[in-house]
């Protein structure tokens, strides 16, 4: 039984991890630029680059807490989507305002309402998948994808 529960649960960080990738939207924002930009656009640029590993280390806590969470009680399910869906959009949102602080044109907030809710619908999947509600994955994202065409 333990085994079982620890290999569900290494699957679903697996499946997570590689859903969302590695960084957070700030941290691959402000990797995009290059140090001499930063520099040349001022301080408020400079600033918010900085917030870039705060929004970092809260991905990777999302990353690991979430499937722990999930396999340790379902019933967590709908508040960890919604949490992890306020946080992606903050994340988002901050990465937006990184770029105007640099001197580049915002995120457009329908991108970001777009992504967040094509990220939280994967976390729903994932979440059923691994409840064994039976949902596939895989005609979510097809779904997901194609409404945001």
């Amino acid at each position: 039984m333990r085994g079982s529960m620890a290999l569900k649960l290494i699957g679903m960080a697996a499946m997570v991890s590689l859903s969302v990738g590695c960084a957070s939207v700030t941290q691959q924002t402000a990797r995009d630029m290059s140090q001499t930009q930063v520099a040349s656009a001022g301080a408020g640029c400079q600033n918010a680059v900085k917030t870039a590993a705060v929004h970092d280390e809260i991905k990777w806590g999302r990353v690991i807490a979430t499937p722990v969470l999930t396999v340790a009680s379902a019933g967590l399910l709908p508040a960890l989507v919604g949490a992890n869906a306020a946080l992606d959009y903050a994340d988002r949102h901050n990465a937006s305002n990184m770029r105007v602080a640099c001197g580049y044109e915002p995120i457009d907030r329908e991108a970001i309402l777009a992504d967040v809710a094509t990220n939280a619908g994967i976390s729903v999947g994932l979440g059923a998948v691994d409840l064994g509600l039976g949902a596939d994955v895989a005609n979510l994202q097809d779904a997901a994808s194609n409404s945001s065409n």
